[in-house]
């Protein structure tokens, strides 16, 4: 799958505290947070993860509970974060809406561009 886009991560915590936004997580996911951070997968569950919906739980503001404040973002659980995390933004939704990835252009620093093929750089 080719994209449209380089991706070189600034560590701007947007992905991560976009006001809608979700990760679905499955079985494998628990384990591995709760491996990760000393719990069972039940208290992992029963903490941080929205059972109703399958995804991990956003505080008030809409951010993951795993986002650490700080000058740059960092992810809690980094080693162990969800599939759909470690693959951000290489989504082939991305690829199918041209909306969509403008959406994540501008939400994320580190997402550029590649010139078109008959384009100088």
């Amino acid at each position: 799958m080719e994209f449209p886009f380089e991706f070189d991560c600034q560590r701007s915590g947007n992905c991560c505290s976009r006001p809608g936004g979700f990760v679905r997580v499955d079985d494998a996911d628990i384990r591995a947070i709760a491996d990760e951070i000393g719990m069972s997968a039940a208290a992992v569950r029963s903490r941080y993860v929205d059972a109703s919906r399958g995804v991990l739980k956003s505080d008030p503001s809409g951010r993951c509970v795993f986002l650490e404040d700080g000058s740059r973002a960092k992810c809690e659980i980094y080693p162990a974060r969800p599939r759909k995390c470690q693959t951000w933004p290489f989504w082939e939704e991305l690829l199918r809406s041209p909306e969509l990835l403008e959406g994540a252009i501008r939400l994320c620093p580190g997402i550029r561009l590649k010139p078109a093929p008959d384009e100088s750089p």
